[in-house]
């Protein structure tokens, strides 16, 4: 691991090449049949918590060969966290709770909030951090933005 002043440390791992940009996000997904016997699998696959959500923060250009994706590059990466627009009953730092997409068929500016791609409806979250009051005008309770991480 590589310490970058100001921040938490990262994690070193691997990604396909596709991925290996700076300020890429993606999920982590579980390991294929193809990672079981890979060399390589302790540190790529199994350094990534499968549906938590990372950034590339630093490319490191060493590539090595892959069955799945041809080849992957390591680099740094960092779990995040994912903004997303929740009721305000659940608006507490720390608390964990049952995450429930917001569906409806409007079509404002915060759609992307609501049902967000990157965290899955039921998943169990953890708030980190509370934003704004937003006005929701398909829902009656009072809704807020915040960004939330998988929990653990």
């Amino acid at each position: 691991m590589t310490f970058r002043e100001g921040s938490e440390l990262g994690v070193i791992t691997l990604v396909s090449y596709v991925a290996a940009k700076e300020g890429y996000t993606f999920v982590a997904s579980r390991p294929g049949e193809e990672c079981v016997n890979c060399r390589f699998k302790s540190v790529c696959v199994d350094k990534l918590k499968p549906n938590h959500v990372y950034r590339v923060v630093k490319v490191m250009n060493i590539k090595n060969p892959c069955k799945i994706n041809e080849y992957v590059v390591t680099v740094e990466v960092e779990e995040i966290p994912v903004e997303v627009v929740i009721p305000k009953k659940y608006a507490v730092e720390g608390l964990k709770f049952k995450y429930r997409k917001v569906f409806c068929d409007s079509k404002c500016r915060l759609k992307s909030l609501c049902d967000t791609q990157l965290i899955t409806d039921g998943a169990i979250v953890k708030v980190v951090e509370v934003g704004e009051r937003v006005d929701c005008p398909s829902f009656k309770e009072a809704m807020v933005k915040a960004k939330v991480m998988l929990a653990d």
